[in-house]
């Protein structure tokens, strides 16, 4: 049986993609990658399987009639979970993908606070020659909510440095690269003990508006928290509101409940708040079209495809 897929990802992403896909010259596969709007409503009525950006597919998925399977580029797929948006179909994301450029993310900016850099640019631009301790990342606590396979990455990473690593989960149970594991009921000790704290939580009924003025009163005090996961997880108010208490040292944003970030949102001048536009895990990897290309092979041969995505859970 013959099968067209319809590509859709950002524009400037869209030639890489292609390319790739077509590389792996996969049997009775047509690829569609249309460049406006009327092509791609034109294909829309054809398409069995999407390779899309769970954003983009927002739009198009109610109409694309044929649909069979979607394979996400993102692990996260919240994007397709809504109860205007159909579930008629097979929906999968990609594990294992991004947690090495969002680990690399992730220590940019504790290397950042840890050897001062900041402080350092100032002493250069001011011409002093200034010698002081710095800290070090080594028995620091890393602090991850959300043990899957991002969080379990940066963890890795983190007890290379020489961290402890301590991981929230809605469990409990133990991950792989984490020293210790906690459950909800301990929210409040897991917090009080991460000198950074990272969020890597996917974006469900549970988690949205989870981190809220009761978790992050209990940061630890000089600590830095990070989220990386999904926007609206966090209360942003809430969190204005610690740092302007001057209870953490500072917050690192990549994901934010508004996306693109309002030019007139108060994050943008908060002193100690860091932001950047959603671009942690902005790569495209090649562990993509090796998991598209197997769950093709399983699709075409009946076979149950790999990450597959419950609609009632969102991941």
């Amino acid at each position: 049986m013959e099968h067209t897929l319809l590509l859709l990802t950002r524009d400037d992403e869209r030639r890489a993609y292609e390319e790739q896909l077509r590389a792996l010259k996969l049997p009775g596969l047509e690829i569609v990658a249309p460049q406006s709007e009327r092509a791609l409503r034109e294909d829309l009525g054809r398409v069995t399987i999407m390779l899309a950006h769970p954003g983009l597919a927002r739009r198009y998925i109610n109409d694309a009639v044929n649909l069979r399977w979607l394979q996400s580029t993102f692990a996260g797929v919240d994007a397709l979970i809504g109860p205007d948006l159909r579930t008629d179909y097979i929906l999968t994301n990609v594990k294992e993908t991004y947690g090495a450029v969002m680990a690399e993310w992730v220590f940019a900016y504790i290397l950042y606070f840890e050897r001062e850099v900041r402080e350092n640019l100032e002493a250069q631009t001011a011409r002093v020659w200034a010698h002081h301790p710095y800290g070090s990342v080594a028995e620091k606590t890393l602090a991850i909510i959300g043990t899957g396979s991002i969080g379990r990455h940066i963890a890795r990473v983190a007890r290379a440095f020489g961290m402890k690593t301590i991981g929230l989960n809605t469990s409990g149970a133990p991950a792989d690269g984490l020293d210790e594991t906690f459950g909800p009921a301990h929210k409040s000790q897991f917090l009080q003990r991460g000198d950074y704290v990272v969020s890597v939580l996917p974006s469900t009924p549970v988690t949205r508006g989870s981190l809220d003025a009761d978790s992050l009163a209990g940061l630890k005090p000089g600590s830095v928290f990070m989220n990386l996961g999904r926007g609206d997880a966090l209360v942003e108010q809430d969190l204005l509101k610690v740092l302007r208490a001057g209870r953490i040292r500072a917050a690192v944003l990549d994901v934010f409940s508004i996306e693109p970030l309002p030019k007139d949102s108060p994050l943008w001048n908060e002193p100690n708040l860091y932001i950047t536009p959603h671009v942690s895990g902005y790569s495209i990897s090649k562990q993509i079209f090796r998991i598209f290309a197997e769950n093709y092979r399983r699709f075409v041969a009946g076979e149950q495809l790999m990450y597959l995505v419950d609609f009632s859970r969102g991941y």
